[in-house]
């Protein structure tokens, strides 16, 4: 079934559109409620006029959008939440939590604008994409944190950023040695040792898959010779 939009339609298109839709859809949803109309040659004019009366809406609220994409872009959106010890969310974040987010700083944002596919579940840095107008759209930076703040994300590996401070701290308790760079230092060592558990991992791995090969292929040097 051919239709006309008459507004905007979710993953469908913009007033004036003229789309095609399954019938159930078109007659038992779009034309029901008002949002379409059979897209008949008489009807065509209609869309014309749609078309032209949404670009003219369009161009008004243009500058508008571009400024409020600058404000959306300029600021990181933090967002706490409850981890555990590996950085993963207990539940998750969804784009609901980002618009009350976006909300509380005072930025009116549709649902459905803010195109997060899914939800996100692990602390950490993403880039999300709000459509703030037809023609702009927004990248939103949106960070998630431990909300009890122990756990942390660094150069990708997830570190109990509190307890490396806390043993600096107490190294540099009797010494001269600044704290800060007793924590740097903590902190390449964890990214040294989990490199080192990789690697060891990786091995591992790989003698394993040597071992299989060595069982299969004794297995059949046995075959052979009951054969024999």
């Amino acid at each position: 079934m051919k239709v006309i939009l008459k507004d905007e339609v979710d993953n469908l298109g913009l007033a004036g559109d003229v789309v095609d839709v399954a019938d159930g859809y078109g007659r038992n949803f779009l034309l029901p409620r008002g949002l379409a109309i059979l897209a008949s040659k008489g009807a065509m004019k209609e869309a014309e006029a749609l078309t032209r009366s949404r670009k003219a809406k369009e161009s008004k609220t243009l500058g508008s959008a571009a400024a409020a994409r600058e404000a959306l872009e300029a600021r990181t959106l933090r967002i706490e939440a409850r981890v555990d010890e590996r950085g993963n969310l207990y539940g998750s974040v969804s784009a609901n939590d980002v618009q009350r987010v976006l909300r509380e700083r005072g930025h009116e944002i549709e649902r459905k604008r803010i195109e997060l596919k899914g939800t996100l579940k692990t602390i950490g840095t993403y880039e999300i994409p709000v459509r703030v107008h037809p023609q702009v759209t927004a990248t939103v930076t949106v960070e998630i944190v431990d909300a009890e703040g122990r756990i942390s994300l660094r150069d990708g590996a997830v570190i109990d950023a509190d307890a490396i401070e806390e043993v600096a701290a107490d190294v540099a308790a009797g010494t001269d040695t600044d704290v800060d760079a007793l924590t740097e230092q903590a902190l390449e060592a964890a990214d040294a040792l989990e490199a080192e558990q990789a690697d060891a991992e990786q091995a591992e791995a790989g003698t394993e898959e040597t071992e299989g090969a060595a069982t299969v292929t004794a297995d059949d040097e046995g075959e052979d010779a009951e054969e024999a």
